[in-house]
């Protein structure tokens, strides 16, 4: 496992009465968790205790801790599916909960809250997302936001409108979720694995902290303070320097020894490089290419090996992470970062016939991609799936 140390601090700002944020920090069980409330008395914070007390019980049962274990020992894609998994579930518990008991309470009606929050597992850590709470990474003294916002303004963004640009009222669009825990009979649930290295640094926290920093401001707060307890009592007192109007919330969880994985650091540099430079994820953030890879399965073919264009009893892609694929009818070869049967990944083409089938020339990684996988993941998260199929389309035109 990971070696980590963590601390929270919370604060109900200078304009609330009441604090409807809720945190866990459990060093022990490496999970961390900040849930922000909304409703009306005291519902918001009902909402929120739940969910992170629903969730950290789900999250340390033993039956997860199992999932845990497998993906540390394995890390094949079986393994990190019923971990993601059981991670999403504990998630949904938390979801069908605090619904119920705004249908059964009118002082509740209308409750929810957003979650972020993740379990290490060996070198990696497991999140889940709904809402505007965000997760930060800090590594090498830069920070990179990890989570999308469930957000209109996001949403609205992701669409190619600006309405700051157009002289819109950004604050009311950055306040309405589409989506949260509680509200509504359904959910969506963000997942997505970061792999852990040693000296990382990750941010949980309410929008009551994220609305009053910079991104470059967090890295420089993370490196600045002596230890996580420093940091996060920062990213409080800034928050409240700078208008504290709302409640604030941050939990910061330094990595000081990142736990063993399948795959060492430089493959893994070189796979993120590969990744980034493949057509399907092109104009994806590094948030969304995170989402994305959770459907992926790691294949492994020697020279020689004729790709299949059916595996798990699917139609598959595959993303080429090294070496190289002699592509059919004397095309050329494909080299790491290329997007090996993207038609695979459209309903309604045809399987390649046999003498259109790429082999192998040297020994060669690759991950692959089920199309019922993909339909799944586009169908869940409609931004990240509109772009990837535009990226799909511009391919197949070419």
């Amino acid at each position: 496992m990971s070696i980590v140390i963590a601390a929270g601090a919370t604060h109900v700002g200078n304009v609330r009465d009441h604090n409807e944020d809720s945190h866990v920090v459990d060093v022990d069980e490496q999970v961390f968790i900040v849930a922000d409330g909304m409703g009306g008395h005291a519902a918001g914070e009902v909402a929120s205790a739940a969910a992170v007390k629903l969730a950290h019980t789900a999250w340390t049962a033993l039956s997860t801790r199992r999932h845990v274990r497998d993906y540390t020992e394995q890390g094949d894609a079986d393994t990190r599916r019923k971990l993601v998994g059981a991670i999403k579930h504990g998630v949904m518990r938390a979801h069908l909960d605090i619904h119920d008991q705004s249908q059964r309470d009118d002082d509740k009606r209308g409750m929810g809250c957003t979650f972020t929050g993740f379990v290490v597992a060996g070198g990696d850590a497991v999140f889940a997302h709904v809402g505007d709470s965000r997760a930060y990474l800090v590594r090498d003294g830069i920070a990179l936001r990890l989570s999308e916002d469930h957000t209109l303004l996001a949403r609205l963004k992701a669409a190619g409108i600006d309405p700051e640009a157009e002289g819109g009222d950004v604050e009311r669009f950055r306040g309405v979720l589409t989506n949260a825990l509680g509200v509504g009979g359904d959910v969506r649930v963000a997942t997505f694995i970061v792999p852990l290295y040693s000296g990382d640094r990750i941010l949980l926290c309410s929008d009551g902290v994220h609305d009053y920093l910079e991104e470059a401001e967090i890295g420089e707060i993370m490196l600045s303070q002596p230890s996580p307890a420093r940091a996060s009592q920062r990213f409080i007192d800034v928050a409240l320097e700078r208008g504290g109007a709302d409640n604030a919330t941050a939990v910061v969880v330094k990595v000081m020894e990142a736990g063993e994985t399948k795959t060492p650091r430089e493959q893994r540099e070189r796979d993120e490089a590969a990744i980034a430079a493949c057509p399907l994820f092109a104009g994806l953030s590094a948030t969304e290419r995170l989402r994305a890879l959770r459907i992926t399965i790691g294949r492994e073919y020697k020279p020689g090996k004729p790709l299949s264009p059916v595996a798990l009893g699917e139609r598959v892609a595959y993303v080429l992470l090294e070496g190289s694929v002699q592509l059919p009818h004397n095309r050329g070869t494909a080299e790491a970062g290329a997007l090996i049967y993207p038609a695979a990944l459209v309903d309604g083409t045809p399987q390649p016939e046999r003498d259109d089938t790429a082999t192998a020339t040297s020994h060669t990684r690759l991950l692959t991609i089920r199309r019922d996988d993909f339909f799944e993941i586009t169908e869940e998260e409609s931004e990240l799936g509109v772009k990837m199929y535009a990226n799909l389309a511009k391919l197949m035109a070419r």
